[in-house]
């Protein structure tokens, strides 16, 4: 490579070994990104030759609700569009960082009205509203009216701290002049929250509500309407920008937007 380009990318030192030069620093970079682009024509070109119509590096937040992820998938995997999967669930700040790196093709996550890391972009698809989960025991379950102050006599389990759902709900607190919430117990798995509020009455969480109802299908917990509006950050498709209209991520993205709005009509 140094004599593709002409210059030294490496100081070589018996003593020390080889470190980057100024210009290795400003190579290495771009040289990953080379490589992630070679892994992914790859595995393209193997699912070309399997006869499948290609494969889909996907990272998808845990609240996103079962019946848009059994929609998607079906529609992806189907006779149709035969394509392959890779899919990866985690909160949105981890999943920007795998797909900054390029470990992802596109993220199914939280909207910001921050600026987002340099390169991405992304397309706001569903708005969700905030729901309470509480084991069944749960004294707020016999209350005719909850109001957002009595919710601090709790154990709360919430979302990891940065994220942009726990940001959402440490706001709502903030406008009421009340302190935010502690959590005993952080996850944003779905299971995690089911296990964790099914075994104890005093704890409660803050999800989105058509994630709330397929968590209390689950059984052992309740769904309650959370004491005053609280709007999530929105969900949406957020890609490379220079990959935005490749194949791949446009078909994603075309299918997400019929689902949708399927489901909007439903």
């Amino acid at each position: 490579m140094e004599q593709l380009l002409r210059v030294h990318l490496f100081d070589r030192d018996r003593a020390k070994g080889m470190s980057l030069t100024g210009a290795g620093e400003l190579v290495l970079p771009r040289a990953r990104a080379l490589l992630a682009d070679y892994r992914s024509l790859t595995l393209e070109l193997e699912a070309y030759r399997a006869g499948t119509g290609g494969r889909v590096r996907l990272g998808i937040i845990p609240f996103v609700s079962g019946p848009l992820i059994e929609s998607l998938i079906a529609e992806l995997t189907g006779e149709r569009q035969r394509m392959s999967l890779t899919v990866t669930e985690a909160p949105t700040t981890t999943l920007l960082e795998e797909l900054r790196l390029q470990h992802l093709d596109a993220v199914i996550g939280r909207c910001s009205t921050a600026p987002l890391p340099p390169g991405l972009a992304q397309e706001i698809l569903i708005r969700q509203e905030g729901c309470l989960l509480v084991h069944p025991e749960n004294p707020l379950i016999r209350s005719e009216r909850i109001k957002l102050a009595d919710l601090s006599a709790f154990a709360w389990l919430l979302p990891p701290d940065g994220t942009p759902t726990r940001t959402a709900i440490n706001a709502v607190f903030a406008k009421a002049s009340l302190a935010p919430p502690v959590a005993t117990v952080e996850a944003s798995s779905t299971k995690i929250i089911h296990l964790t509020l099914r075994v104890n009455p005093r704890m409660l969480s803050i999800v989105p509500s058509d994630a709330g109802h397929d968590i209390q299908r689950l059984g052992g917990v309740r769904l309650l309407p959370f004491p005053v509006p609280l709007d999530m950050p929105p969900v949406g498709l957020i890609s490379a920008a220079r990959h935005r209209e490749t194949p791949i991520v446009r078909n994603l993205r075309s299918t997400l937007r019929e689902i949708v709005r399927k489901r909007r009509e439903a």
